[in-house]
């Protein structure tokens, strides 16, 4: 997703106090009001020289009252940040039990055809923060707001034993995230040089985008493998997501109008037994494929 881009340094400082934990941003906060404190108490003093007053530090006098403000000025961008840092992680949290409540309730009351997903209610901020919070379960640090790629491709990074991770966003309700997607994150993984990186979509992949990522340090986490790393709150090495999505949850996108496509099996005909995807929107939409 595109962000505002930084428009100051206090903006610039913000965001890296944002991207911190914030604990770590408040010990920064204190640590700089007395370092610029110290400065901004200093006042210059004055010498004689032929019955005149000639400052001995004309720099000093003129910086006097950015030092004084900033004094204050910078632990307050540091407290914010740190402000920023755990909403946003409470702003996980909140929805990741939102998630299991909405998915636990419609377990009950409707049938598996007309579920709808948990996500489907969020806006792409809060699915990125839904994000966020599962890979938090599995032992990351998070760190939201990337601003790599054609299209701000890196949404959050990762960090778990000092390897960095990219992941990209895709809150699409019904689109298949196809392969230029994932060819694009793979592309900025590389350039930058990191561990590797996750697309996370809460609908599907097509056949290609599981294809081109197959032994490569990308992993696809599809709604099905996003609900079980919020519903298994436990921990798990980088490599294991790495893990393609199971066979089972992930289906192409039907050639006639796009929508998922469901396995089913042949009763008649030539191809009686066989299995093949069929459009989840039958008999609307007759589109196959064969498996």
């Amino acid at each position: 997703m595109s962000r505002k881009r930084r428009s100051s340094p206090l903006e610039d400082l913000m965001d890296i106090a944002s991207t911190l934990p914030y604990w770590v941003s408040l010990i920064l906060a204190v640590i700089c009001y007395f370092v610029l404190h110290h400065f901004a108490s200093q006042t210059p003093t004055p010498e004689i020289q032929a019955g005149s007053y000639v400052p001995q530090n004309m720099a000093r006098i003129m910086f006097q009252p950015l030092l004084m403000a900033m004094q204050y000025l910078v632990p307050f961008v540091f407290c914010m940040g740190a402000a920023i840092s755990a909403f946003k992680a409470f702003k996980g949290r909140r929805l990741a039990q939102q998630y299991i409540s909405t998915d636990s309730t419609q377990k009950a009351a409707a049938a598996p055809q007309n579920r709808v997903k948990p996500t489907d209610a969020m806006n792409w901020q809060q699915f990125e923060l839904l994000v966020g919070q599962a890979f938090r379960l599995q032992g990351y640090r998070v760190i939201d707001g990337g601003e790599i790629g054609a299209d701000g491709g890196v949404d959050v990074y990762l960090k778990k034993d000092g390897e960095t991770f990219f992941v990209q966003c895709k809150h699409w309700k019904t689109k298949s995230v196809g392969v230029s997607v994932v060819r694009e994150l793979y592309g900025v993984i590389a350039a930058a040089g990191v561990k590797g990186g996750f697309v996370v979509t809460s609908g599907y992949f097509t056949a290609e985008a599981i294809t081109f990522a197959k032994g490569k340090t990308l992993g696809l986490i599809d709604g099905a493998k996003l609900k079980k790393m919020i519903l298994a709150a436990k921990k798990a090495n980088p490599e294991s997501l790495t893990e393609q999505p199971e066979t089972t949850s992930v289906a192409p996108a039907c050639p006639a109008c796009a929508s998922r496509m469901v396995k089913r099996k042949a009763r008649k005909g030539a191809n009686a037994g066989n299995e093949f995807w069929g459009c989840s929107q039958f008999p609307k939409c007759r589109g196959i494929t064969q498996i």
